[in-house]
C-alpha cells in the first residue's frame, strides 16, 4: 500500500472517527473504571481449570496484552465508509453495555502475583491502572475477536485479504494467550469474553428486512443525485470491476436515450 493510500483511508469520514470513536472511547473507560471501583455486590473470585495451572506466570508478556490498545484503533482508522464505522459504533455500543451489566450485577476477579515494581514495564502499566477485577467476560477476548471479524469487512477486496485477515486473527490468539500469561484472566473468562466478541461482530452484518426498507430505498433512488465514479484505493481489486461496470452502464445509458 502506497503512502497516499494509506493516508485518504486515515483521513476518509475523519469526523466520525474522531467525534464518534473518542464519546466511545470516553463512556467506554469512565464506565469501566466507575464499575471495577464501585461492585454492587460481593466479588467472586474466577475458578481456575486444569489449562490455567498449567500456564505459568509471565509478566514479559504484558507487552502483547497492552498491544491491543494501539491495533484496534488502527483496525477502525483503516475504514473508509460510513455504512462500516456506524455498524462498527453499533457493535462496540453493544459488546461494551452488554459487559458493563454484567459487571454491575456480578462483580468477579482473578488472583494477580505480585512482582516487584520496576521489573517489567508493561506489566507495571497494567497492574498499575487495571486492578485485577471485571475478569468475567474478558474484555480483551471480546475486543480481540471483534477487531479480527472488522478485518474481515476492512480488507474486503484487497489483494492480500486472506494474509491479512490471517495476520489478525493470529494477533488476536496472542493478547489472549497474553491474558493467561500474565494472569489477568483465566479460560473462563477468554471463552465468555470471545462469545461476547463474536456476538458484537455479528450485529455489524446484521440489517433491517427488505421488505421493511424498501420503499425508503425507493425514496432514496428518485431523490440520489447523478451517478459518479466511487473512490477506489489502489490495493482494492474490486475498482477496476467498479469502474468499469460504471462505464458500461454510462454508455447504455446514452443508447437507449435515457
Amino acid at each position: 500500500m502506497s503512502p497516499s493510500s494509506l493516508w485518504r483511508r486515515f483521513t476518509a469520514e475523519w469526523k466520525i472517527k474522531v467525534f464518534l470513536g473518542g464519546a466511545i472511547t470516553g463512556a467506554f473507560w469512565f464506565g469501566y473504571f466507575l464499575l471495577e471501583r464501585l461492585p454492587a455486590g460481593s466479588v467472586t473470585p474466577m475458578p481456575e481449570l486444569a489449562i490455567d495451572r498449567m500456564i505459568h506466570f509471565q509478566p514479559g508478556a504484558a507487552f502483547i496484552y497492552v498491544s491491543q490498545f494501539a491495533t484496534m484503533p488502527l483496525m477502525i482508522w483503516l475504514m473508509t465508509s460510513r455504512r462500516q464505522l456506524f455498524a462498527c459504533c453499533r457493535g462496540l455500543a453493544l459488546l461494551i453495555g452488554i459487559s458493563f451489566i454484567v459487571f454491575y450485577f456480578w462483580p468477579t476477579s482473578v488472583t494477580r502475583p505480585v512482582v516487584l515494581s520496576h521489573q517489567y514495564f508493561f506489566f507495571d502499566l497494567v497492574a498499575g491502572a487495571d486492578l485485577p477485577r471485571n475478569a468475567c467476560p474478558s474484555l480483551h477476548a471480546a475486543f480481540g475477536v471483534f477487531t479480527a471479524g472488522c478485518a474481515w469487512e476492512v480488507f474486503r477486496g484487497w489483494t492480500n485479504r486472506k494474509w491479512l485477515v490471517g495476520g489478525v486473527w493470529l494477533w488476536t490468539v496472542a493478547v489472549l494467550a497474553s491474558t493467561l500469561l500474565i494472569k489477568q484472566h483465566v479460560f473462563m473468562d477468554l471463552l465468555a469474553g470471545s462469545v461476547l466478541g463474536s456476538f458484537g461482530w455479528w450485529s455489524m452484518s446484521w440489517q433491517p428486512k427488505r421488505s421493511s426498507v424498501r420503499s425508503q430505498e425507493g425514496l432514496e433512488l428518485r431523490s440520489r443525485p447523478a451517478l459518479r465514479a466511487p473512490e477506489c484505493f489502489p490495493e482494492d481489486k474490486r475498482c477496476s470491476q467498479v469502474a468499469g461496470a460504471d462505464a458500461g452502464t454510462r454508455k447504455g445509458s446514452f443508447k437507449t436515450g435515457v
